[in-house]
């Protein structure tokens, strides 16, 4: 106590928990991401039963040669050609919520009621959810009804099943994923990682040729923070083997400490990323995913995919269920029915296997 008088700390020592009110924020802040970048990339559709299918099928290779007799009969030829039946199994994600009673009514921080509080957070956790398993590497699973839950397959069980793709550059002793029909069917084994390497500008552009010539526009790289990280650094190297760095950043005008050009906020901007590489088969937009998993300890893939040819389907949308109540409690259960549909995974490549601790190479 000091001197002739009763100070904050002996009223903080008071028994038990002290006298002194505390002064906490009525708010709490959440520091968990919930941008979800293939999701909102990619169509949507929605689909009739836990088994989603459709047929992919493809052109015969142009004929130079293809020329008729004139007035020659056509008995005997017959060009039509079918194709084959993808599938993918359903995959049901789920959040339960209990609160209870008193926990509702009580003054709690950062809401007014815990229970609809615990909603809006927990089905931003499942939308994150979603987005892991539709990047993932998973492969399908069919479930069995009772102890086995289906699962769908994610995008790096799909790249390169197609019969002769050579649309997957991997590491040494790494496998393609294979479909159950083979061809056709679901994909049933994942993809195999290889031995990890450093990221190959030229493996970028033979990949982006491989997708280019089996129909597909790639605009986007997408792979982990840390993947991304080294091929942007790589691009700022001289050993790249792009024409010029460009810059186009607005309000980026300004020469000097009294002029910003016109512009309210011009300034410098001194950039130390790449977030766009052009190459001969299209515009790429290296994007990031924080849900995208390792391949392997220390490694990951990079995607280069044509949002076009994906979608993701669903059986039952996102929904809020009032569960049975049990005692002085209320009880909700956030579902979603999804599945993930590879219109045609040889428009799109892969770079697997990447060595993020190394530095990209020409």
């Amino acid at each position: 106590m000091a001197a002739n008088q009763l100070d904050e700390v002996n009223l903080s020592d008071v028994a038990v928990g002290g006298q002194i009110h505390e002064d906490v924020m009525d708010q709490i802040f959440d520091v968990s991401p919930v941008d979800r970048p293939f999701c909102d990339m990619i169509g949507s559709d929605t689909s009739e039963n836990h088994l989603k299918s459709w047929v992919r099928e493809s052109l015969e290779a142009a004929n130079k040669d293809n020329a008729r007799v004139d007035g020659s009969s056509s008995a005997g030829l017959d060009d039509t050609v079918t194709g084959e039946r993808i599938s993918n199994y359903h995959q049901i994600m789920s959040k339960t919520v209990r609160v209870s009673d008193r926990g509702r009514s009580s003054d709690t921080i950062g809401s007014s009621d815990e229970l609809i509080r615990q909603l809006m957070k927990r089905q931003k956790a499942a939308r994150r959810d979603e987005e892991a398993a539709l990047v993932s590497g998973n492969a399908a699973v069919e479930g069995n009804g009772t102890s086995v839950a289906s699962k769908l397959a994610g995008i790096g069980s799909w790249i390169s099943t197609g019969q002769g793709s050579t649309n997957a550059d991997r590491g040494a002793g790494g496998a393609d994923p294979i479909l159950s029909g083979n061809p056709g069917g679901f994909p049933t084994t994942a993809a195999t990682a290889g031995t990890k390497r450093a990221l190959s500008e030229t493996t970028i552009k033979s990949m982006m040729r491989v997708a280019y010539e089996n129909g597909g526009n790639p605009s986007v790289a997408m792979s982990t923070p840390a993947v991304i990280e080294v091929l942007s650094d790589y691009l700022f190297t001289s050993s790249a083997r792009v024409a010029t760095l460009q810059s186009d950043v607005d309000n980026s005008n300004r020469t000097d400490n009294a002029t910003g050009g016109g512009r309210s906020g011009g300034g410098v901007v001194a950039q130390g990323s790449v977030n766009i590489l052009v190459t001969n088969f299209g515009t790429l937009e290296l994007v990031p995913n924080r849900f995208q998993g390792d391949s392997s300890t220390g490694a990951a893939d990079l995607y280069l995919l044509d949002p076009e040819l994906w979608e993701r389907s669903y059986l039952q949308g996102y929904e809020t269920k009032e569960l049975a109540r049990d005692g002085l409690g209320e009880n909700r259960e956030i579902t979603v029915d999804v599945t993930l549909c590879s219109l045609n995974e040889e428009g799109n490549a892969i770079v697997a296997d990447i060595d993020y601790a190394l530095a990209g190479t020409a």
